[in-house]
């Protein structure tokens, strides 16, 4: 009945998969819990070698990295079961009634989001960002949720029918980080596809060094605006290409860039403090986005 599927990057996911099979291993159905690591040759592959002990539980590697839309469409492929449950590799559930909460779920609905949460006790100056950027972003309660469910979805923790996943799928086209979870929501919807919020949170355990975060920031903005080149995500998808538009549209998208690339270090260097501001951020990614589109 359900498949678990779990891609990886130099990551042990021994923990994850343990609890997972504490849950599911009393429940009167088939399951599967199938874990790729995408091609990281590290040391933890020998750590996760332990799964393929547990039964039902696999784990291989991948000779390079294919991307991360690529890895979880081929998690899908080798699935057995009719619904797939993502996870990501760096996430716990919140609740021992985790695999129940989504097994009830799954009448009536076709595409379930449990959501995010993040530790309250705050981390270590040197993944302060990542910290806040979840907590303040990321971690929204089901309660909000609920009232514009198409508008919150992340990879990290659904549930989907795999015939709904195999008439979408993730965009292989995206090979670096970012934004591939926003175009399958983006497919989703525009096939119909409500996707149902539930209260069934996972907390997010691994959290980027400042300055990796930024630098997957920037890759994720060359995404979005590769993206919106080719049509496939507009204003209306994303708040920073709506807010980039409406730059475009006073005419200061010059202004923006050329703050970006003067003055760029100020503001990482607020993002690397003890008190990263969120607003500082959103600005870095704006003018970040001016500047790469005029070099276009």
């Amino acid at each position: 009945m359900l498949s678990v599927l779990i891609p990886t990057y130099n990551y042990s996911v021994v923990s994850l998969v343990k609890t997972l099979y504490s849950q599911l291993q009393d429940k009167d159905f088939s399951f599967e819990i199938i874990c790729l690591d995408n091609g990281s040759k590290s040391k933890t592959d020998l750590l996760n070698e332990e799964i393929n002990s547990i039964p039902f539980c696999n784990f291989n590697c991948l000779e390079k990295d294919v991307g991360r839309s690529k890895i979880r469409n081929l998690l899908a492929e080798r699935s057995k079961y009719e619904w797939l449950l993502f996870l990501d590799s760096d996430v716990l559930p919140s609740s021992d009634r985790f695999i129940a909460n989504y097994l009830e779920a799954t009448y009536n609905n076709q595409v379930v989001y449990g959501g995010l949460k993040y530790d309250d006790n705050k981390p270590q100056k040197e993944l302060k960002l990542r910290w806040v950027y979840g907590k303040k972003r990321e971690e929204v309660l089901y309660e909000k949720r609920k009232l514009d469910p198409n508008k919150h979805f992340s990879s990290a923790n659904f549930l989907i029918n795999k015939k709904v996943f195999n008439r979408v799928r993730f965009d292989e086209s995206l090979t670096e980080y970012g934004h591939e979870d926003t175009l399958l929501a983006i497919e989703l919807v525009n096939r119909n596809n409500l996707i149902h919020q539930i209260d069934n949170a996972v907390y997010h355990l691994g959290l980027d060094e400042n300055l990796v975060f930024i630098q997957k920031t920037r890759k994720a903005v060359e995404n979005l605006y590769l993206l919106e080149n080719k049509n496939k995500i507009k204003p209306e998808n994303s708040k920073l290409l709506k807010s980039y538009s409406n730059i475009k549209k006073l005419k200061m998208k010059k202004i923006l860039a050329i703050l970006f690339n003067e003055y760029s270090y100020l503001m990482e260097r607020n993002l690397i403090s003890e008190n990263p501001s969120l607003k500082v951020y959103d600005l870095y990614k704006l003018s970040y986005l001016c500047s790469i589109s005029k070099k276009q």
